[in-house]
């Protein structure tokens, strides 16, 4: 009898034992923070980090396990990441953006909604109507936005522009005008930066072409398939205004990343870049100085289009509970200047007062926002859907060396047909 007591007891002090071990290896686990992101570049690194900071001080206990993926507008990640979620293994959160590039994820039933978190932090009174319209899916959200990225400026390299006597263009024909008199002027100097190791950056170019053609209409319009491609006369001016530029761009572009190309307004290889304001942190991070090295001028100055990084709410996520304290931590201004003071952009919450930053674009960037016409930009806003965006930046690479512009109609006309582009994007109607 003893021998079976002593055993039971053995049995009972091992299952304690092991289910001691089990609570401890649940609290190991739930206290970790598990992210993808792509942010690797001079200011975008030290961005993300300001933000694990300050989470790491709100909750001292977990302990942020990053995997960062370089690689300019996050092609390369968003690859891992899909696998990682196709195979049921989420992390907590991840770098995201708004519109098209997020609803493919919800369609395919990887998010939860957060509406509660946006309802506690009174979210949506504190933004842009326009965020709202790319964010909301279903009558639900299902992410934070931690910034909003202005993507229509123009940085030029100061010393050039004050040498000749420049002045900075503001509309299409006034930067056409640009490129002639730097090229006639300083032939060796390419009047545009560009880098298109990442593909996605020919699309930047082509968003400007539509928005300063058509005006916002069309360009909402254009980017969500609700136009003729083959036979639109403006769409057609639009892309016979890309090709006038094509001349004037920094010629070995496939060479360079996106912070590569922005290094040349360093280097005075070239003199404008056409670039969305994470450059800013970038410029910050190697010591340019604002207005004696560079500055920026708005194209056009009366509209503000860009797009927002989001964090969304993975279903299954591993630690769920940290995974909504960083996202609710997403709504703070705390959080918000924080990063936005580093990464070149600016806080999406209207509660942050435009002075807080130290130089004049993203003071203007946040002021603009409260007061113009805003538009979500095509690849990363998410106005144009993934299937698209990945056959427009073929397109447009190959019209970068070909300068084709009948094939490029053609070739877009296409891919909006065979992508179904405007079915896909009926839901921004509908908002």
């Amino acid at each position: 009898m003893r021998k079976f007591v002593g055993l039971g007891i053995t049995l009972l002090l091992g299952a304690l034992f092991l289910g001691l071990v089990g609570i401890a290896l649940a609290q190991e686990k739930e206290n970790e923070f598990i992210i993808f992101h792509y942010w690797t570049a001079g200011g975008e690194k030290e961005a993300i980090d300001a933000l694990f900071e300050l989470y790491q001080k709100r909750n001292p206990g977990v302990k942020i396990v990053e995997n960062p993926v370089a690689g300019g507008g996050g092609e390369t990640m968003l690859a891992v990441l899909m696998s990682n979620l196709a195979a049921g293994m989420p992390p907590d959160s991840f770098q995201d953006h708004q519109g098209n590039q997020q609803k493919d994820y919800i369609d395919a039933g990887y998010l939860e909604p957060v509406d509660d978190i946006w309802a506690e932090a009174n979210f949506e009174a504190r933004i842009n109507p326009m965020w709202i319209k790319t964010l909301r899916f279903g009558g639900h959200v299902y992410s934070v936005p931690i910034n909003a990225h202005r993507t229509n400026w123009l940085w030029y390299n100061k010393k050039i522009f004050d040498e000749l006597g420049i002045k900075p263009p503001e509309t299409y024909d006034e930067l056409l005008e640009t490129c002639k008199k730097i090229k006639e002027a300083k032939p060796d100097i390419s009047p545009l930066a560009l880098g298109t190791r990442e593909k996605v950056w020919s699309t930047y170019l082509y968003d400007m072409v539509l928005l300063t053609t058509g005006g916002p209409d069309f360009y909402e319009r254009a980017n969500t398939g609700k136009i003729d491609f083959r036979n639109d006369p403006t769409f057609r001016k639009a892309m016979e205004r890309y090709a006038a530029l094509i001349p004037y761009i920094y010629p070995w572009h496939a060479t360079k990343s996106w912070d590569e190309a922005g290094a040349l307004l360093k280097t005075g290889e070239a003199a404008m870049y056409w670039m969305g304001d994470w450059v800013l942190g970038y410029y910050l991070s190697i010591g340019m100085q604002p207005e004696v090295d560079f500055s920026a001028t708005a194209i056009p100055k009366d509209i503000w289009m860009g797009h927002a990084d989001t964090f969304p709410l993975p279903k299954g996520a591993p630690h769920p509970n940290n995974a909504r304290d960083w996202i609710r931590m997403c709504t703070t201004p705390e959080a918000q200047k924080a990063f936005n003071l580093i990464k070149g952009s600016v806080t999406i919450v209207n509660d942050v007062p435009p002075d807080v930053y130290p130089d004049p674009y993203r003071q203007r960037s946040a002021n603009d926002l409260r007061t113009l016409r805003a538009v979500c930009d095509g690849f990363h806003g998410g106005m144009i859907t993934p299937a698209f965006g990945s056959e427009l930046m073929d397109i447009l690479t190959r019209f970068l060396v070909d300068q084709d512009v009948d094939a490029a109609i053609q070739a877009i006309a296409e891919a909006a047909e065979r992508t179904n582009l405007a079915e896909a994007c009926s839901w921004f109607w509908e908002q």
